[in-house]
């Protein structure tokens, strides 16, 4: 993706690229496992949601590289004015960090790391 800045964009602008990107993967791989509405919409709400991002975050940010390490905490410790209230204020900043990863991950073109986080998301569904 041209003109995005990992460094330079904050990390709460990266999590709302990311929050779109994480979704679209996650539904297009339940798409693809032949799922009709009903099946999709329950397995797409298992791995979009900030509780899940929060355990993902934590799974996926000790395999990476220094940078995207960064790029997590720069997005968990960003400016959020706001939080659900269906998670903690923890849990909510490591899901942000954790969208803020993914849309760096897009904006790099490493879809092997996208990868890597549906496999953690699916694998931490069969637990």
């Amino acid at each position: 993706m041209e003109h995005v800045d990992l460094k330079e964009t904050s990390g709460v602008v990266l999590a709302y690229l990311g929050d779109a990107v994480w979704e679209l993967c996650i539904r297009k791989y339940w798409i693809s496992k032949g799922l009709n509405l009903q099946n999709l919409n329950k397995r797409v709400k298992e791995c979009v949601n900030a509780k899940r991002q929060s355990v993902l975050y934590k799974e996926v940010v000790p395999l990476l590289e220094e940078k995207y390490q960064m790029l997590g905490n720069r997005a968990k410790n960003g400016n959020i004015k706001t939080f659900p209230k269906s998670c903690s204020v923890l849990e909510y900043k490591e899901a942000t960090a954790f969208e803020a990863l993914i849309a760096g991950f897009y904006v790099d073109g490493r879809e092997d790391l996208i990868e890597l986080a549906i496999k953690k998301c699916i694998e931490g569904e069969k637990r």
